[in-house]
This record gives C-alpha cells, structure tokens and sequence, in this order.
C-alpha cells in the first residue's frame, strides 16, 4: 500500500515536473517571441533612420552644387565671359573659364560628413542593444526599458531636422548663383538680337522656374523622412515602457499601429507636414527631458547647416 502511494506520489512529482517545464518552455517561447518583435521594430527603426540620413546628405548636396550646362550653353557663356571681362587672363582665370561651375565644397562639408557618420553610429548603437535580448528573454523587461534613454535623443534629433528643414528650406546657392550670372550675361550680350535676347532670357527663366520646384520637392521629402522617423520612434518608445505589462499580441498590434503610423506621414502637403511636426514636437514638450534633448538638437543642427539667427 505504501509502496503504491510512493508510485503515485512520485507519478505527480513528475506530472507537475513536466508541467513546470511546459509552463517555463512557454512562457520562455512568448518571451522569446515579445523580444524579437521589439528586435523587429528596432531594426526597422535604424532602417528609417538611415533613410532619412541619406536624403538629409543628399538635401545639402544639391543646395551647394549645380545644374550641369548642356554644350551649347556653356559654349556660349565662354564667349561672352571672354569678351565681358577686363581681367588679365591668368591660370586662375584660365580654370574657371573652362569649367565656371565648378567650385570646391565649403571648408565646413568635412565637419558635416563627420555629423552624418556620428549620426549614422547612434541609431546603428539603438538597434545593437537588441541583438542579444531573445537569448535572455526572460529577464529582457529592465533591458528593454534601459534603452529608452538611448532612443530619446534620436527622436529628438530627427525631430529637430524635420523643423530646421521645414523653418529654413532648400535653397540651391549655387545653382541660383549660377542662373543669376547667366541672366547677366544674357543682359550684357550686346552682340545679341532682341529676339535671341528674349528667347535666351526665357530659357534661363524655365532654368529658375526648375530650381525652385525642386527645392520645394527636396525640402518636402527630406522633412517627410525625418518626421516618419520621429513618429516611428515615439511609438517604439510607448511599446518600450509598456514592455513588461505587453502580450505578444499586444507588441505585435503596437508595431503594426507603429509601422501604419509613420507611413501615414506624406510628402505632397507643405502644410499638413509642418501641421504634423508641430504635433509632433508637442507630444515631445509633454516630457521635459525630451524636450530639452529637442532643443539642444536644433541648435545644434542650425549650427551645422549654418544657419545664422
């Protein structure tokens, strides 16, 4: 009889042993599974983030280069900067005349590049906290939330260039330098008929008419980047501090409101963008440590883009 009890004792042992190990294996699995949902969105979110990186390269690019001419234009800007100059032609005069729209990049494009790959290095060092989470997915809910304090600054960065952009848009210097000069030698050219004059000037006129749509363009999508990031992020950072009293249901849904909410941000309204930031920059002004992240990163980015007062 006794024997019997210990058989059936030990059968439970081992029935609840195994339950035990059910019970671990699967809340170990959801742990495993939550981990690499928020692994996901960080992923994506570094993935946005160097997106809105190269257009923010690109934007600066193209306020400080210029239109190529085709031949026939630039053939005739010699002339007439040969003949319309009073200057002794020396080496100097010698290399921009053959090629005046080349100039080299302001002293300051090294410091910018350096910015950039700093940048670049922060949202990278973001993803990089989660690598490693799944395999410690049961004690991963402090982790997570340590991570916070790294995301901050990043969203208050992007942020900051979706303002500055918004405040101070694309102005291609040297293109506009260029048609500028262009329209005074069309106006000097006294060797030109009226009639060449008149198509010449409307030519250049188109020139101008081009620039300034695609500065507009540029200065809508590189903002419309930058705040899909900012949107991204503070939606990552409420799943983050949720991330303890969340379901993998619940991550899961977060995400996908996340991923649906920062694709929702469109480049084609100036004002439905700045509307957006403005919003945007609200949610962050509720918290005064993002806020003053906000701030300090604005000007900061003012300083780098040169922006004066």
């Amino acid at each position: 009889m006794k024997a019997a009890n210990r058989g059936r004792s030990a059968d439970g042992v081992r029935r609840g042993g195994l339950f035990a190990i059910l019970l671990l294996t699967a809340v170990l699995g959801g742990c495993a599974e939550k981990a690499k949902t928020v692994q996901l969105g960080a992923a994506q979110f570094e993935t946005a983030s160097l997106d809105a990186i190269d257009k923010i390269d690109a934007f600066r690019q193209k306020e400080v280069s210029t239109a190529s001419l085709s031949p026939a234009d630039a053939g005739a800007g010699f002339v007439a900067q040969v003949l319309g100059s009073q200057r002794p032609i020396d080496q100097k005069t010698l290399e921009i005349l053959a090629d005046p729209m080349r100039s080299d990049l302001p002293h300051s494009e090294a410091a910018w590049q350096a910015f950039l790959a700093k940048l670049r290095d922060q949202y990278g060092s973001f993803r990089a906290i989660f690598d490693s989470l799944d395999r410690g997915s049961l004690f991963a809910a402090p982790d997570v939330k340590k991570a916070i304090p790294t995301l901050d600054p990043l969203i208050a960065q992007m942020t900051a260039f979706a303002k500055s952009i918004q405040d101070h848009p694309a102005r291609f210097i040297r293109e506009r330098a260029a048609i500028a000069a262009e329209l005074e030698i069309i106006r000097d050219d006294r060797e030109m008929t009226a009639d060449a004059k008149r198509t010449a000037l409307l030519r250049t006129r188109q020139r101008l008419l081009d620039t300034l749509a695609a500065e507009e363009l540029v200065t809508r999508e590189t903002s419309a980047e930058c705040l899909k990031v900012s949107r991204l992020g503070l939606e990552l950072r409420k799943l983050l501090a949720a991330y303890d009293t969340l379901t993998f249901e619940d991550l899961t849904e977060g995400l996908e409101i996340a991923f649906r909410v920062a694709g929702s941000v469109s480049d084609r309204d100036f004002s439905g963008l700045r509307a957006r930031t403005n919003g945007v920059i609200a949610e962050i002004s509720a918290d005064p440590d993002l806020k003053a992240l906000f701030d300090a990163a604005l000007n900061r980015i003012g300083r780098v883009r040169e922006i004066g007062p």
